[in-house]
């Protein structure tokens, strides 16, 4: 049987290979928008057939209002792909593991992907490297008014925009940023191993702020790597301008928070920060077998020592195809067949090695 065309961006081409405002703290922006039709019922109560229907309308309503997107209905596709979609962060979680008609419209780079009939009937999103919430905010209600104007999407006067979890009604707005926070991620010593450590102090500022912390996928998923994803909690009631201009003054605060910690650790304890960036180094160039949660481990903590210019012997670009390419998708995507745990480590350490051997 003759695999299927790989419907995917190439990695080579992906937006979070390029380069973007305060990289060294902020990995990327995101604007997220939830949507939903009026005539469909929400997912959670279609009726027989109703997916589908709806399916092939955003399909075509998605094509009129862009039609340089591309578009994959996600039964069409295999479990790796589906897998890759995720990793790339173009799909949730659920969206992967759901069974009802389902898609995803993306562009050529993977910047801009439109979840169809996730929890809500529509999940647009648009994607940016760095710092730069102005350009995610401009795309992503630029496609949300093409839409519009197609599509009829629920609104109450009272209540703003219909989502399928409440949480989500008003705006329908989710503004995040991932962060790489390695210092604030280590407990101060100085104080014998007490007080809290930079990242506990962040969490209750933004909690304050009405904004959440959460791990690398967003909801209910884990920081790993000292990568964490800041985002926005309410939607009702409070305006887009006013939850970008709350995230906005906070990643000012801890992108400063950050940078300062690094310094100090430079300044106070470099020589054993420089072990830490170099013995990552020698355990990706040589290790024969590697779990994704050490070897994104040890890629933080060159991420660090590159961008802190401890180490020059890899680019930020690499550790980022690295990344991406590492997760257990794109391994058996590019390998052509499904591989087994053990099986995936022993390729990942490989791929690690002969990246970083051409480095």
């Amino acid at each position: 049987m003759t695999p299927p065309r790989d419907p995917l961006p190439p990695l080579a081409e992906l937006w979070m290979l390029k380069d973007g405002a305060d990289q060294d703290v902020v990995v990327s922006s995101r604007m997220r928008l939830a949507r939903n039709v009026q005539g469909f019922r929400f997912r959670a109560r279609f009726r027989p057939d109703e997916a589908e229907r709806l399916e092939r309308h955003l399909r075509g309503a998605l094509k009129a209002a862009r039609p340089e997107l591309q578009y994959a209905s996600l039964k069409d596709l295999t479990s790796a792909q589906r897998d890759v979609l995720f990793e790339r962060h173009m799909v949730s979680a659920e969206h992967v593991q759901e069974g009802h008609a389902r898609g995803v419209g993306f562009s050529a780079d993977g910047a801009v992907s439109v979840m169809v009939n996730e929890e809500d009937h529509l999940r647009l999103q648009v994607f940016a490297p760095g710092l730069d919430l102005p350009r995610v905010d401009a795309e992503v209600n630029t496609l949300d008014d093409r839409l519009a104007a197609l599509v009829p999407f629920s609104y109450s006067d009272t209540w703003g925009y219909l989502t399928s979890c409440p949480t989500n009604t008003g705006t329908g707005l989710r503004v995040s940023v991932m962060l790489h926070l390695p210092a604030l991620s280590f407990r101060p010593e100085a104080k014998g191993g007490q007080g809290e450590p930079g990242i506990v102090k962040v969490s209750k500022a933004a909690q304050k702020l009405g904004l959440t912390v959460r791990g690398t996928h967003g909801e209910s998923s884990r920081a790993e790597g000292d990568f964490y994803q800041v985002s926005n909690q309410v939607t009702l009631g409070r305006s887009p301008e006013q939850a970008l201009s709350d995230l906005a003054a906070m990643l000012t605060q801890v992108v400063d928070y950050e940078r300062n910690s690094r310094a100090i650790l430079v300044k106070e304890d470099k020589t054993r920060l420089e072990d830490v960036v170099w013995r990552a180094w020698a355990t990706l160039r040589h290790a024969r077998r590697m779990s994704s949660r050490e070897a994104l481990a040890h890629l933080s903590a060159l991420r660090l020592g590159t961008c802190l210019q401890l180490i020059d012997t890899v680019s930020l670009r690499t550790l980022h195809t690295l990344m991406v390419a590492m997760q257990p998708g794109h391994l058996q995507q590019a390998a052509g067949r499904e591989l087994r745990p053990q099986e995936r480590d022993v390729v990942r350490a490989q791929l690690i090695r002969d990246t970083l051997g051409a480095a």
